[in-house]
């Protein structure tokens, strides 16, 4: 059963330059046949009216960069730590699978990482959740990294939900 903000394959995906990309699936696949690595991860963000979610999908390519891809969904402004967590964490785990069904990966071949934004350090509120939600993704077949080894949910995903890219663009304008 998919959670009801699942991300569906018309959903609209976007690069970091604000590029609207047509068919993510198919360009992140071409990525990874070629033997990039894919990094997933999402962010959320509460607004005055609502909680916005950004996963996003990074594609490296060793010593030559990589891509950014990305995506917004929105819920209900008010959720509790662990609804937030366990939404950002299953909208990562959701594109994994997603991303394994289409690509048919071998598993010598799978190269899908799922970034999970809580952390293990007692002193945050989020450590009490760290076993569980890595868990949900390992469960899955998945590499799962965690704070503060999360990159692209800590830093990639939090850098597109607080919309900084586009004030970086602003600037250079």
């Amino acid at each position: 059963m998919r959670s009801p903000m699942s991300l569906e394959l018309e959903s609209r995906w976007w690069t970091l330059g604000g590029a609207e990309v047509l068919d993510m699936m198919s360009s992140i696949g071409a990525l990874v046949r070629a033997g990039q690595t894919v990094h997933i991860g999402t962010d959320a963000q509460k607004s005055a009216t609502r909680m916005e979610f950004v996963t996003v999908a990074c594609v490296l390519n060793p010593g030559k960069g990589g891509r950014v891809f990305y995506t917004r969904r929105h819920d209900r402004k008010e959720v509790t730590l662990f609804e937030k967590l366990s939404t950002e964490t299953w909208l990562s785990l959701d594109l994994a699978m997603r991303m394994m069904d289409a690509f048919q990966l071998s598993p010598a071949q799978q190269q899908i990482w799922v970034h999970v934004d809580a952390n293990p350090d007692e002193r945050y509120d989020s450590s009490d959740y760290v076993k569980q939600l890595a868990g949900m993704v390992a469960g899955s077949g998945f590499p799962v990294l965690v704070k503060p080894n999360a990159w692209c949910a800590s830093h990639v995903a939090d850098y597109a939900v607080k919309g900084k890219h586009f004030r970086a663009r602003m600037h250079a304008a």
